[in-house]
């Protein structure tokens, strides 16, 4: 649950509900809160009272009302008819799920209009309205990209939800990288460990990267445990990074045969850069036997998949590739293409 100013609550995805201020002004019970509390034991029970409200026209019971049917496997059609109503009738409740829906959807045609409804909030939503709007001053999502104001609001977002991961995976990454603040290592290791400790294998990954530049041996073990977290979940990156790390011993004892295997995983995935680790270890036979043609023949197609370390290395090795059967080669790359498309 996530309370901001007067209170709002994050009930599914990005569909918020909002309590009213009263609970803030009177200890008098507010019937739009019961329903509210009511939604989480008795969903049936709250959508009724939300009913009865909604019918005597509170515009924010209105907007409630349509998360709740949402919540519930109500009518979408019906839902969709109460958010209207309510955003035609004032409801700030209503702007904000409106404009976080549109800013999320799949349609960046979407974007600045979403964005417009966010801005536009009271103040009181504008911590909700944080993450939303940060992530597309970020990114440049319906707006002019602006890594100063995205990161100031993903610190709002934070403070005012320290659970929202993907905001503490964020502003880890702008203390890492400089985005509109100065890098900071310590901040950065802070949010990132948050993330990655929720299980967000772009933050473990992220943070594997982060220790391993620091150089201690202590934060190389610890990166070795958060990349192999990373490639457990099947992100590219780590598996890759994770193969690196086992060929080299970096964190972890050597282990060549297990780099290969993470390699041949990532290749299969559609890696060019995996697909060309994997062709020079078959070239040369480490972690497992030695096939200078199936090797030959991937370092070509991750050249071709747009990997420049590949075609450095096809020029360097041009003479001694240039001895094996080209048939044989060409045939391997048909397998492969057959077998998991074209690298990229």
């Amino acid at each position: 649950m996530l309370k901001t100013g007067p209170a709002a609550l994050l009930a599914a995805g990005t569909i918020w509900l909002t309590w009213s201020p009263v609970q803030t002004l009177s200890p008098a019970p507010d019937p739009l809160d019961d329903a509210l509390t009511l939604l989480q034991t008795d969903p049936a029970a709250a959508v009724a009272a939300l009913e009865r409200l909604a019918d005597g026209g509170d515009v924010e019971a209105t907007a409630s009302l349509a998360t709740a049917l949402e919540i519930t496997g109500g009518d979408p059609e019906r839902s969709e008819h109460l958010w209207a109503q309510a955003l035609q009738g004032g409801s700030q409740n209503a702007r904000l799920n409106i404009g976080m829906r549109r800013l999320t959807n799949d349609d960046p045609a979407d974007d600045a209009e979403a964005v417009a409804w966010l801005e536009g909030l009271d103040e009181m939503y504008q911590p909700v309205a944080a993450y939303p709007l940060g992530r597309a001053y970020l990114f440049g999502a319906g707006v002019q990209r602006d890594l100063e104001r995205g990161t100031r609001l993903i610190q709002t977002a934070v403070r005012a939800d320290p659970g929202n991961f993907d905001a503490q995976f964020l502003l880890g990454r702008a203390y890492q990288n400089g985005w509109g603040v100065p890098v900071d290592r310590d901040a950065a290791r802070t949010h990132l460990t948050l993330a990655a400790d929720s299980g967000d294998p772009r933050a473990q990954w992220n943070l594997g990267m982060l220790l391993i530049s620091g150089g201690a041996s202590s934060d190389v073990a610890t990166a070795y445990r958060y990349v192999r977290q990373a490639a457990e979940q099947n992100f590219e990156s780590g598996m890759i990074s994770l193969a690196v790390m086992l060929a080299r011993g970096q964190g972890v004892a050597p282990d060549a045969a297990e780099a290969r295997l993470w390699y041949a995983r990532a290749a299969e995935g559609g890696s060019a850069h995996a697909l060309r680790g994997l062709g020079m270890m078959m070239l040369v036979g480490q972690g497992g036997a030695s096939d200078p043609v199936k090797g030959a023949a991937y370092v070509e197609l991750a050249a071709e998949g747009g990997d420049a370390n590949a075609a450095t290395l096809l020029r360097q090795f041009a003479e001694p590739l240039s001895q094996l059967p080209r048939a044989d080669i060409d045939a391997a790359k048909a397998k492969w293409l057959r077998g998991h498309g074209a690298p990229r």
